[in-house]
């Protein structure tokens, strides 16, 4: 098949294109974490494979299923969620149309363009000005910044949303399939449903506004929470020392009026009961890290009232460089969560904790059973509590600490058991 001027033009801009595609996708996806290496290598396939179909095929209803399947594709480039993926791929696909179509209205082949057949309009200077217009329009979309946080939207909000690109889509096949409507009309309506997609994408990007600040307000509540627990660990741990200070001070005179008494026997005896009450108040604990001895004695008192058997596995250094405040929010909420799901359960309560530090890594994990049914949505723990507004951020809390260190959080509820892991890179 000999190509000409047209087809090599083509090519040639689709390079472009493909460029666009990726801006495309700032806009909706954090792409600082993605492998370079394998965006190119994808990138480069979804050009390759466009080309192909775009020579020997050319039939604008299979580019159209082939565009909306590789763009769906291209985001697991990025770490997201099916919704935000779908929806992501609706949007960029429709504003792609609204401006090719934009540039074929200008340019005069409406009357001649059929879905179902090879597209035998070409014009060199109004693809150009398709990839300039996409170009203009993603830099634009580049402003919002709230849409790649990924918060999660409620379905219902959701579906009204992708309805919106989703219809777009259909509305323009319509038209260009319609008879007997100028190209004004068509040109009027066209440039309507850019600005309705538009004003969805900006609707959009406030509700993700909003909900992050609601999110982080949720946040800081869970946050100032853990602070008033430090506070009554810390009064505990001051209540204690007080304490067997004040012991301390009685059995001192009780051991030398012993002495003085010369009675060695009873003196012995004496001294060897105190180390027995010592050895019976020993923490469970006693890594010398005060942080993370304190949260977890303060935990396991709790869980052994609730008659949870309790087992440690702790290899950390006395000083870890990692805020307590951050080491409290996971830790605390690892350990709420682990204990108020073994708390429900009826037989062989139990919670496992396991901390390791190892070449500036940092692996928490915690293993609990629990009774129910685990809900997911978009990869997200769901609460049990009724109160779901304020209830269920614990795990959210957690991510959000473990974001600033680059970290992961994997989570396993296999076999009736609740296992969450953590990993932290400390320097």
């Amino acid at each position: 098949m000999q190509l000409g001027l047209y087809e090599w033009a083509t090519i040639t801009l689709d390079i472009f294109g493909a460029y666009i595609i990726y801006k495309f996708m700032e806009v909706f996806f954090d792409t600082k974490k993605s492998s370079r290496r394998l965006e190119f290598i994808t990138y480069a396939i979804y050009y390759l494979i466009g080309t192909a179909f775009f020579v020997f095929s050319n039939i604008p209803v299979v580019l159209m299923f082939y565009n909306l399947i590789a763009f769906f594709a291209l985001t697991y480039n990025y770490e997201s969620t099916i919704k935000n993926r779908v929806l992501s791929t609706l949007f960029i696909y429709s504003i792609l149309v609204i401006a090719e179509v934009l540039v074929a209205l200008l340019d005069g082949y409406l009357d001649t363009f059929s879905l179902f057949s090879t597209n035998i309009h070409s014009s060199i200077y109004g693809m150009f000005a398709c990839r300039i217009i996409s170009y203009a329009v993603v830099l634009t979309l580049n402003n919002f910044n709230h849409i790649k946080r990924g918060e999660m939207v409620p379905t219902s909000n959701w579906l009204s949303i992708a309805l919106i690109p989703g219809a777009s889509l259909y509305i323009i096949l319509l038209l260009f399939q319609s008879r007997g409507i100028s190209g004004i009309q068509v040109m009027i309506g066209v440039i309507l449903i850019l600005l309705i997609n538009f004003a969805t994408f900006y609707l959009y990007d406030v509700i993700t506004a909003a909900l992050s600040d609601k999110m982080q307000s949720l946040l800081v509540l869970e946050q100032n929470k853990y602070y008033d627990r430090q506070l009554e660990m810390i009064k505990s741990s001051l209540q204690t020392t007080n304490a067997i200070r004040h012991d301390l001070k009685n059995h001192m005179f009780s051991i030398r009026s012993l002495i003085e008494s010369g009675d060695t026997k009873e003196t012995v005896n004496y001294i060897s009961k105190i180390m027995e009450d010592i050895g019976t108040r020993k923490d469970r604990s006693a890594t010398g890290n005060t942080v993370i001895d304190s949260i977890i004695n303060f935990k396991l008192q709790e869980a052994e009232q609730r008659g949870i058997n309790t087992n440690l596995d702790l290899r950390i250094p006395e000083k870890l460089e990692i805020p307590s405040f951050d080491i409290t929010i996971i830790l605390g909420n690892l350990l709420d969560n682990a204990i108020k799901a073994a708390s429900e359960v009826q037989d062989n309560k139990y919670v496992n904790v396991k901390i390791k530090y190892d070449k500036g890594r940092l692996l928490i994990q915690a293993d609990n059973p629990y009774i129910g049914v685990i809900q997911e949505s978009d990869g997200n723990i769901l609460t049990t509590n009724e109160d779901r507004e304020n209830h269920g951020i614990g795990l959210q809390s957690i991510k959000k600490v473990i974001h600033k260190y680059d970290g992961i959080m994997n989570i396993d509820h296999s076999y009736n058991v609740f296992s969450v892991s953590v990993l932290i890179y400390v320097d």
